[in-house]
């Protein structure tokens, strides 16, 4: 939770990416002066609850969060913003929606038009080597936004190798993706999650020398992906940035 209070923002629109993820554009006067910018910028949403038209959302004060009495506490989730347009007023955030899936993809599917919900200030410490040789992002279909502002300010900077693996369930849920990256995309198919993305990167051929890895999807594959890339590719701990962002059942 952050210090300031979250900002309630409206529906302006919402697109269908790919058959599983879904884009929802915000609008709204509180999203003012929001701090958008950058890679991998994660924000908490707050999500409206049964009986609810907008979310109930904390006060900040100097001793934390005050809810509002009386009124049911939201569904919270943690997402990446996909892209603020300061001029536009718009924020973007994509959802990926299977059946099964929660209270945020649940809303995300039913959202409409003027639909409330909460976003939070953003938090995120990922920020590029200038002096990496290469980079590999690597993730599965929940972190594919996270991975397009990545692929976004690699593109700005130092002319290097980028390698980027992405796991997704089949070829209709690959997209466009920004930059010069080489990628490969790696289709689920009936496999379990994350495996699939394990063995790719396993097998891959990777540049050598001083590299920098960002790396988030399901759980377990992240943790055995971190091993691989310091334990077998030699990569500095400090140069691997590995986030669980989901976990298989």
């Amino acid at each position: 939770m952050t210090s300031t209070a979250p900002r309630l923002l409206q529906v302006r629109r919402t697109t269908r990416v790919t058959p599983g993820m879904i884009r929802v554009t915000l609008t709204g006067d509180e999203l003012a002066g929001f701090p958008g910018h950058g890679p991998d910028r994660r924000i908490k949403m707050f999500f409206p609850v049964e009986g609810q038209d907008r979310p109930a959302v904390p006060r900040a004060s100097t001793g934390g969060p005050v809810w509002p009495a009386g009124e049911a506490r939201p569904a919270i989730r943690t997402y990446t913003v996909r892209r603020f347009d300061e001029a536009t007023g718009e924020l973007d955030v994509d959802f990926v929606v299977h059946a099964g899936h929660g209270p945020a993809a649940a809303w995300a599917q039913e959202a409409a038009p003027g639909s409330w919900v909460g976003v939070s200030e953003p938090g995120g410490r990922w920020t590029p080597d200038p002096d990496a040789a290469f980079h590999v992002v690597i993730g599965d279909e929940s972190a594919l936004p996270a991975v397009a502002t990545v692929l976004e300010t690699l593109a700005d900077g130092p002319e290097v190798p980028v390698r980027a693996l992405i796991e997704v369930a089949d070829a209709g849920e690959e997209q466009d993706l920004p930059g010069p990256a080489q990628v490969t995309w790696v289709h689920r198919g009936d496999e379990p999650a994350g495996a699939p993305l394990v063995a790719a990167v396993r097998a891959a051929e990777l540049p050598t020398g001083r590299g920098q890895a960002w790396l988030s999807g399901e759980s377990a594959a992240v943790k055995d992906l971190r091993s691989h890339l310091i334990d077998d590719r030699g990569l500095d701990r400090r140069a691997v940035y590995a986030t669980g962002y989901w976990r298989a059942r």
